[in-house]
Order: structure tokens, then sequence, then C-alpha cells
């Protein structure tokens, strides 16, 4: 049994994930049954479940199943080094692309924690001939977790959602518990890995839709309306990572973004190796289509000749520590470049997801509202000043004399 089971009381389920028993499948969060059900078809019937699967390559068929399926997701961590790493805690795991990469790495053994039972399954069916890997199922924001246990705490597309499954006052503050978090299980040398979007990335600043909420300039505005999902831009990380009591830290740079990475960018790279790298680069919506076309390489390369790119980049990988020599080793020192697949469905524009269009409509109806709000309160102070005019105490005056109603 693994120490945090065995800490949470957890057993394995017929799935063979470690769950609360009698734990309800109440986590909110997912992809639609739909996209579930078609995953878990898929990895049942795969004979190849590897990271680099040509297999699953080929069953990729739109978005969802690109995220999950894709030999580029695990780029985002083949650019590091992690040949000193043996002990592993991914919170967030998901359906399991990134674990896979990990538990194929030798002599490392991988933790990973995922809020959705139905997620956390297909998981374990990704990583079912891993030995090294163990999967376990609950809010890790409600679980126990051993001290002093890990190299490396990996939180890959979850920080944004911090928020979401706290009740902390704010996301920042919920932020900084998943932080503490991490430190806590890390050894004095581990390091925490956080991929998470840009909120001021360059692709947002020209109108592509924010990923969460499928609204465009949603980041930009600082999240008026937010549900608990928020990302952060580079100065505001900085704040938090000075707040979380880290003494170490990179910066690195995944393209187009973290989700589906074919380039990594160091905190220092040579500029005409990342010119280079960056050309024929595209920015992805992941809602409906965006194309920049040639501008694109143009953007970048002023961004870099400015050294404005660390504050536009479309997202971060974060590496954070207080052993530097431990985030120095782990970080890469040169341009990373990995195969850029030519899918057939990104030749049509991508079709929203449910949650996406659901949160859309709500957003606009709010817009709406606070509209029409306004629009009420407009009139309300014309009727108001109205009616101390002279004019329409006269009118009230003349209704009196005539046995009239007063108008107020």
């Amino acid at each position: 049994m693994s120490q945090i089971a065995d800490l949470n009381g957890l057993v394995q389920n017929a799935a063979g994930v470690y769950q609360a028993p009698g734990a309800a499948a109440d986590f909110n969060y997912s992809d639609g049954e739909s996209v579930e059900i078609r995953l878990r078809d898929i990895l049942t019937a795969a004979t190849d479940l590897s990271s680099d699967s040509d297999e699953l390559q080929a069953a990729i068929e739109d978005w969802p199943t690109e995220y999950h399926l894709s030999q580029s997701r695990a780029n985002l961590v083949r650019a590091l080094n992690l040949s000193g790493v043996k002990r592993v805690l991914e919170l967030g795991c998901g359906c399991g692309s990134i674990t896979r990469y990990l538990g194929e790495q030798s002599g490392l053994e991988v933790d990973a924690v995922e809020g959705s039972p139905i997620r956390a399954a297909l998981a374990k069916l990704r990583c079912r001939d891993l030995d090294s890997v163990t999967i376990h199922a609950g809010n890790f924001n409600q679980l126990e977790f051993p001290i002093d246990q890990y190299d490396l705490v990996l939180f890959v597309g979850v920080t944004e959602y911090a928020g979401r499954f706290s009740d902390k006052a704010s996301d920042q503050e919920a932020l900084q518990d998943l932080l503490a978090l991490a430190r806590g299980t890390a050894k004095s040398s581990g390091v925490t890995l956080v991929a998470i979007e840009n909120r001021l990335g360059m692709k947002y600043l020209l109108g592509a839709n924010e990923d969460h909420y499928g609204v465009r300039f949603v980041g930009l505005d600082q999240y008026q309306d937010s549900s608990g999902i928020r990302t952060y831009s580079y100065a505001e990380w900085c704040t938090q990572i000075e707040r979380a009591d880290y003494s170490a830290h990179q910066f690195l740079y995944p393209f187009p973004d973290y989700k589906v990475p074919t380039v990594v960018l160091p905190e220092q790279f040579d500029m005409d190796d990342a010119v280079t790298a960056l050309e024929g680069l595209k920015s992805r919506d992941y809602v409906e289509a965006f194309d920049l076309g040639e501008s694109e390489h143009r953007l970048w390369q002023g961004l870099l000749q400015t050294d404005s790119l660390k504050h536009h980049t479309n997202s971060f990988l974060l590496l954070l520590g207080n052993d530097a020599r431990s985030v120095q080793a782990m970080a890469p020192d040169a341009v990373n470049e990995f195969p850029n697949p030519d899918l057939a469905y990104r030749h049509a524009a991508p079709e929203p997801t449910p949650a996406q269009v659901f949160r859309k409509r709500e957003i606009m109806l709010n817009a709406e509202i606070a509209q029409l709000q306004s629009h009420t309160a407009n009139l309300e102070a014309k009727v108001s000043l109205m009616s101390r005019s002279l004019g329409w105490r006269a009118l009230n005056l003349v209704r009196r004399l005539f046995g009239k109603t007063t108008i107020e």
C-alpha cells in the first residue's frame, strides 16, 4: 500500500485506484461523459500505451483526444533533466498522459492524485502496465501527505483551479495553500513544477479566447466574474513565489503553450536559437479558429529583441525550490525542439466543449443583466432629477388643483 493510501485510509477499488471507502464521484471536473467513455474505449483496446505511442496518436480526432493522447503532451517534462529524481508526486494527474511518461523513466516511483474518480480510473488504464505508478482518487486539499518525501512535485494545469476547490477567501490564498502543500511533502532539495497559462499571453492580447472560460479578454480584465479559476502574469507569479518562501526559481517558456508544446525555451537562451525555434509556430485557440499567419513570428521576434518575452509568452513552466542547485540541475540549458505533428482535425475550426458554451452564455447573460441594471439606474437618476425640477413641481400643483394624483 502507498504511503498516501495508508495515511488517509484509502483502499484499492475495482479499477485499481486507491480511494476512500464509499467515496462518491462528486468532484466537479470533467471533459464530459462522452469524451471519457471514448477515452476509456481507446485506452482499453490499446496495445501500446507509451507516451510516444503511434497507436494512441492515430486515435486523435478532436481537441479532448489530442490533449489526453498526444505524444506532444509529455514534451513539457521531456525537456527536463530528471536524472536525480527518484520519487515524484503528481497532483491533478488527469487521465495520465504526463503520469505515463514519468512512470516510464528508469528508477522513478510515481504517486499520482486525481480529484475525479472517473479520470483517475482512466489514468490507471493508461499506466496499467507500470508497477512504478500508483493512482489515488480524492481532493488533494483534503488529503494528508507524507513529509519530506518527494524529489519532484508537479501541478500541470492545476494551480489555476486552486480557488475553485478551496474555501479560502481568494484565489491567491488558495494558490498559497497548494504551494505550501508541495513544500511540505517535498524534500529540502525537492523541486515544485507548475505549468500554467499566462494571463497576459500574446494570443490573449490579440483576441484568443481564455482557455478556461472560453471568452475573450476575461483574463486581461482580471477575471471580474471569476468562478475560482485564475491564471497569473509574470509579475504576479514573482509575487506569489516570494510569498511562498521559495528561495530559488526558474521560468521556462513552452510553445505554443504548456498543453502540447513543441518548443521549450530555458530561462537563459541563445537569441538566434530562440528566433529559429519559434519560426512557423502557431498559437492556438481551443474554442475557435485563430491564425495570425506570418505576423506571429515577427511578434515573437520583437518580444525576444526587447526582452519582453517573459511577460507575454502564452504559458509558463515554473521550477520552484529552496535548493538552487536542484532547480538549476533540472532546468534545460538550451532550446528544446520536438516534432510538430500535423493532425487532420486541426484544419477545421474547433468545436467548443459544452462547459465552454455554458460558461460563455453565462458571462454574456451576466453582462446583459449588468447593462440593464445600469440602464435602470440611469433612468431612476433622471426621474429623481426631474422630480426636483421647477417644471415637475408646477405640474404636480396643477394636478392637485384638478383633483388628480401627483406624479412622484
